[in-house]
């Protein structure tokens, strides 16, 4: 399309505001509890320790590796490459990191904006005044196999790089936010805030910036991906969402529609053909292609999961849609589909119990019936406006370990 496509997804944002969910900031608190001396000690011998290496790497580092597991595509705009030397500092490097899937890790997470109230240590998104950042980044297994797998933010370097391709931003561990409530509540600032001001200038960050982040330290090991951008523009937000009142719920019979094939879902998603669903884990990471089924246009951006669920013989669904330890964001990469066009995604999905939020586990061993089922925002019909989308697959069967 002719459209300024960035624009188009700021617009979008502001105009969903209030029908995207907002990031769980109680979850967030909790999963990133306050561990000061552990994290400053972890990120300043492991994060200054690699950021001369990561320079380097960003010239090193060539095209995504290929694997079995194929990664969400990267956006096709081109990047500029690093005129950065060994040793010298991130802030203001000609910089962009080609995104390079590693087989034992998976980074998830996205940079949040918005306000810390230092009367409370409280954080807060939506449309005051939005000067913070929430670095909610980190490390996960490349298969999931239960809520242990939550993110680790050590050893991850996060990015924004500005429209002119320098880094405005990184995660510098010295500038991190220490905040401890002043209304005697001895309240903490969970970890992750930092001040949105720009590196380079010391200003504070305006307008709207690529994300990256990373684990690695050469060419030829690591982790890097593309975030979903990070706007501070009036209105925008984080797109993605979760649904829970439009999902299959857990221990409840499968909807007829789903079963029968004939739900009315807007993206149709098959699996990778090497994908092999005889013995699995705990957990599925998988690629996907999502392809639009509709008559006219879906513009948006690919979530970094998509999900599924299991249903048993009976047709009872028997794994939860939605890990309640993760939050849900959004990748990098746009999508702009037609009736018929494709896009790549990945599943990534662990099969929690019905049970699992009073000590349950795992979905015990044996044979299901997997059904991917996403539903993300996306913008359609002819003024474009935003709404949920479903994407549907299946039946697979599926035997668990």
């Amino acid at each position: 399309m002719s459209r300024d496509f960035g624009q188009e997804l700021r617009d979008l944002a502001a105009q969903a505001a209030t029908a995207a969910h907002p990031v769980d900031v109680d979850r967030t608190r909790a999963r990133l509890h306050r561990r000061r001396t552990q994290t400053l000690v972890t990120r300043s011998v492991g994060g200054l320790a690699a950021v001369g290496a990561l320079v380097t790497g960003a010239v090193l580092l060539g095209a995504r590796t290929t694997t079995d597991q194929l990664p969400v595509a990267p956006v096709t705009t081109p990047a500029p490459t690093s005129t950065s030397t060994p040793g010298a500092t991130l802030c203001g490097t000609t910089f962009a990191l080609p995104e390079r899937d590693a087989l034992d890790t998976e980074i998830q997470g996205a940079v949040v904006v918005g306000t810390l109230h230092a009367d409370t240590a409280s954080f807060e998104t939506g449309t005051g005044v939005r000067d913070t950042l929430l670095v909610d980044v980190g490390t996960t297994a490349d298969v999931p196999t239960g809520p242990s797998d939550g993110l680790d933010p050590s050893g991850v370097t996060t990015m924004l790089v500005a429209p002119d391709g320098t880094v405005a931003f990184w995660t510098d561990p010295a500038r991190q936010l220490q905040v401890t409530a002043t209304d005697g509540s001895g309240g903490l600032a969970p970890d992750g805030l930092y001040a949105a001001v720009d590196c380079r200038t010391g200003s504070p960050l305006t307008g709207t910036y690529r994300a990256y982040a990373t684990t690695a330290t050469d060419g030829t090991d690591g982790e890097t991906v593309e975030l979903a951008p990070v706007s501070l523009e009036p209105g925008s937000g984080t797109l993605a969402g979760q649904w829970p009142d439009r999902v299959p719920a857990c221990g409840k019979p499968a909807p007829a529609d789903l079963l029968t094939g004939r739900t009315d879902a807007d993206l149709d998603v098959t699996l990778d053909p090497s994908v092999d669903l005889g013995e699995v884990p705990g957990g599925l990471h998988v690629g996907a292609t999502l392809t639009a089924t509709g008559t006219g246009r879906l513009i948006g951006r690919v979530p970094q999961a998509l999900h599924a669920l299991l249903v048993d013989s009976d047709g009872i669904v028997v794994s939860q849609l939605y890990d309640p330890t993760r939050q849900e964001y959004d990748s990098g990469t746009t999508f702009d589909v037609g009736p018929g066009e494709s896009f790549r995604g990945e599943i990534y999905q662990w099969f929690a119990s019905c049970t699992t939020a009073s000590g349950g586990g795992e979905v015990p061993a044996g044979t299901y019936d997997l059904y991917v089922y996403t539903v993300m925002l996306a913008s359609a019909g002819p003024d474009l406006s935003p709404g949920p989308a479903l994407a549907v697959g299946g039946p697979f069967t599926v035997t668990l370990e």
